[in-house]
């Protein structure tokens, strides 16, 4: 085959799962021209994203889970302004539960703070993110996130246990 001046083989060939003998999805359309082998996250072609300003004290309820399902964080940002005796933090909470991801002190300097996360961020069943400010802050937190289902989701118990 003749490809921009190259010449170059093309090895026809098929992915398969082991146990099913179907042939694994392949995404059409990122190289027209030719096959290529392209490999992504769940959360880059399945996720989504939430966000929420805050411009006083208070919570507000960013993203919470279908029934019993589980969230999964593939990135967070918070900005706030400096503003003396103020704090954001961002929490993980099914309401009976709650596990602090990230508490930011205002008092000195603003916040400003971004994280694609690498690892696993995995909440436990029915847990979300609540936005919690106290102060005059202006504050935005954006989440990043996919859902996964009850089955996959673990108990707080075994969640907390694991960590």
């Amino acid at each position: 085959m003749h490809y921009n001046g190259v010449f170059s083989r093309l090895i026809k060939s098929i992915l398969t799962d082991v146990k099913t003998k179907r042939q694994i999805c392949i995404q059409d359309g990122y190289c027209p021209d030719y096959p290529s082998l392209v490999t992504a996250t769940w959360g880059s072609l399945h996720g989504s994203f939430k966000s929420a300003t805050r411009v006083g004290a208070g919570t507000s309820a960013v993203v919470f889970p279908s029934g019993r399902d589980a969230i999964v964080l593939t990135d967070l940002m918070l900005t706030t302004d400096k503003v003396n005796g103020a704090t954001a933090t961002v929490n993980f909470t099914d309401g009976v539960n709650t596990v602090t991801l990230i508490s930011a002190n205002v008092t000195d300097a603003p916040c400003n703070i971004g994280i694609a996360f690498a690892g696993h961020w995995q909440g436990w069943q029915s847990a979300g993110i609540n936005f919690v400010t106290t102060g005059v802050v202006n504050a935005t937190l954006a989440i990043g996130y996919f859902r996964i289902s009850e089955d996959k989701a673990l108990s707080y118990s075994t969640w907390n246990a694991r960590r």
